[in-house]
């Protein structure tokens, strides 16, 4: 019995050991499991919160090709944190909607170095002034093809640095299928390294390696892109002076490269070739590099002038005598942003300019010719073409012989268009006759005044039914730069520009044989605007109950300096020959100056003219002062807005100006 109970025994040790064993071994497996848990768990957190995003490659399909695009988020490009947007403007200023699966690119090199670059993408200007640092050198937006948006803009100086940090940029942020916009603006050719170029053309460029000092280039390439790109154009410059690249494309999401790039499309226009084939004199128009151009209106980039009346308003050209100054005159109207050549009417004399209605087809332009002998029914005649053609027009806009008009002349009619209904405002006049180099600096102002400029105007057609047409030979017997409206105003105004918008040529049958007037309006140099981007500032301050508060702000602002000139000063500067001139004590700031005097000969004004000829306004012995208002003339000098005070004037009454002993002449 006893070793029956001995084995027995030791079996049951044996099976405690067993157990106690396997709850060890379970027990550090469920430790070493909640360890592990635990540690897979804190790292999962860690990367959720620190860890670098996933990054998925999505394939779109396109016919019968794939392309991989990288994505990140939900399956879209992320835009550079540093990318800027700077003007939005419709459709990039295309006169048309792109196709479906394109969109819109309007890029301009600049027409000079103190210009800037654009680049606007899908109705966002990328590249532009302080905007995403545009400038000197290369200037480059990449697209994302998908959603055809902007997600990148960089420049890169290679005039200054060379081209190490733009190849960086080709490799890293020019991915498979992204659409890459490259410009240049001044100089980029300098340090433009052999491996930046070589990188350009293995994306599509075909003519990078051709591009030289201050040549401009731009190139709209693919990254994927078999072959060379079609949108690629290189202009050389001139001595220096390069030739602006302002195109505006519709862009397809999938670009086609080409395997031989072609020689440039040559333009043609064979209405114009053979019209030059019998007017060889026309020689700018008519020379072998500009014969075949096609002429098409310029587009309105201005968005907030789209919509204006000024562009449906019929615009009325005196034909005049010569076929060269109607041409010149012509191309200036039709390189007007916005202008319609529908509503642009060119009267003429058919045994004077038979030519006409062949020149005017070229344009789009229509003409009508007239029989008039007499101005004032030239005058007459456009009027009434201009009723008839255009039944519910509002407003004319007419332009006499002989004129170039400035790039932005459209543009500053239509800004002060509204003006015309003020009941006091007779017109907006296009032309100053005091815009003289050195008295017209401020393309920015604007100004009421007395007297009918001429030239180019825009009135209510109205007005020539109700104040001209019943006096009209009293009223319109001569050029209006001669002085219409003799008769009387009926207490209305003409707005005119401090800096002119139009050019009259010194050359013409009506300034034949030169008179002193003549001589005094046209042979003198003359100020004209070349800013596309000079805007009138608060054309609402010249509404008839707005301006006179705005000139007695003006002559009362405590940052208002008054001239002190001594009566002998003036006397001998008015009468030295030729015109001494004065000047003015400027500072650095620009600022308001007011010459305030007393006019001994208030009605010959001649204290005014003086004045005006000593500082080299417009001055002729035999003609009163152009541009006053109410006893004031107001003009710019170096960025200074000037106001010449006489007694005439109400605002004179101030204590400031009133105690001043200054009497003229």
């Amino acid at each position: 019995m006893t070793g029956k109970v001995v084995i027995l025994t030791s079996e049951v040790d044996k099976c405690m050991t067993t157990q106690v064993i396997i709850v060890w071994v379970c027990r550090h497996v469920v430790w070493t499991g909640l360890v592990a848990f635990v540690v897979l768990g804190l790292y999962g957190v860690y990367l959720f919160f620190f860890g670098p995003a996933p990054l998925h490659v999505v394939e779109f399909y396109y016919g019968n090709e794939s392309m991989s695009i990288p994505f990140q988020d939900h399956g879209e490009r992320v835009v550079s944190q540093y990318m800027q947007v700077g003007e939005i403007l419709p459709n990039c200023g295309l006169g048309y909607v792109c196709p479906h699966n394109h969109f819109p690119v309007h890029i301009f090199s600049g027409k000079n170095k103190d210009d800037t670059p654009k680049i606007c993408v899908s109705g966002k200007y990328i590249i532009q002034k302080d905007v995403n640092n545009g400038g000197r050198g290369l200037n480059m937006v990449v697209v994302d093809a998908h959603r055809m948006q902007a997600v990148h803009a960089r420049r890169f100086d290679t005039y200054a640095m060379d081209s190490s940090e733009m190849e960086l940029f080709l490799l890293r942020e020019v991915r498979q299928g992204d659409i890459l916009i490259a410009l240049t603006f001044d100089e980029a050719s300098r340090n433009l390294g052999h491996m930046a170029k070589s990188l350009l053309a293995e994306l599509g460029s075909s003519q990078i390696q051709n591009l030289q000092f201050r040549g401009q280039w731009y190139l709209i390439t693919q990254r994927g892109m078999q072959g060379f790109s079609p949108y690629e154009q290189l202009k050389a410059s001139k001595g220096g002076v390069w030739s602006p690249i302002n195109e505006h494309f519709c862009i397809p999401r999938k670009l086609e490269g080409r395997t031989i790039m072609p020689d440039p499309q040559v333009q043609r226009n064979e209405a114009r070739a053979k019209f030059c084939e019998h007017h060889a004199d026309l020689t700018d128009f008519c020379s072998v590099s500009q014969r075949e151009v096609p002429l098409k209106p310029a587009v309105l980039t201005n968005r907030q002038l789209v919509g204006s009346a000024m562009f449906n308003t019929p615009i009325m050209v005196m034909g005049g005598t010569s076929l060269a100054t109607l041409t010149l005159t012509l191309e200036t109207i039709l390189s007007q942003p916005g202008v319609q050549p529908r509503y642009v009417i060119v009267m003429y004399n058919s045994n004077i300019l038979p030519d006409a209605p062949q020149l005017c087809q070229l344009f789009g332009f229509s003409a009508r010719p007239t029989t008039a002998t007499q101005y004032y029914q030239l005058v007459g005649a456009v009027f009434e073409t201009a009723e008839s053609v255009f039944p519910g027009s509002m407003f004319v806009m007419i332009i006499e012989e002989g004129l170039l008009l400035a790039p932005d002349c459209l543009s500053y009619t239509a800004s002060l268009l509204p003006l015309l209904h003020d009941p006091t405002v007779l017109a907006i006049s296009a032309w100053n006759p005091n815009g003289y180099p050195n008295v017209s600096s401020r393309p920015d102002l604007a100004y009421r005044t007395e007297d009918f400029p001429g030239q180019a105007f825009t009135l209510r057609l109205s007005t020539y039914f109700n104040q001209l047409k019943p006096d009209l030979q009293r009223c319109c017997n001569k050029p209006g730069w001669m002085g219409w409206l003799e008769i009387g105003r009926w207490e209305r105004e003409v707005v005119v520009p401090d800096v002119s918008r139009v050019l009259r040529r010194p050359v013409g049958s009506d300034l034949d044989p030169p008179t002193p007037l003549i001589s005094a309006l046209f042979h003198r140099l003359r100020a004209t605007n070349l800013e596309m981007s000079a805007v009138i500032s608060n054309t609402e301050l010249l509404l008839v109950d707005r301006y006179e508060n705005y000139l007695s702000q003006l002559l009362n602002s405590s940052s208002t300096k008054t001239l002190t000139f001594t009566h002998s000063a003036l006397t001998d500067c008015a009468t030295a020959s030729p015109t001494a001139g004065l000047k003015l004590p400027v500072q650095d700031k620009p600022g308001v100056y007011v010459l305030p005097y007393k006019e001994g000969d208030l009605v010959g004004l001649s204290g005014m003219k003086l004045l005006c000829r000593c500082f080299g306004l417009f001055h002729e012995a035999s003609s009163p002062p152009r541009g006053l208002h109410r006893g004031i003339l107001r003009f710019s000098m170096r960025g200074n807005e000037v106001i010449f005070l006489s007694n005439k004037s109400p605002h004179f009454m101030l204590p400031r100006y009133s105690a001043t002993t200054l009497t003229l002449p």
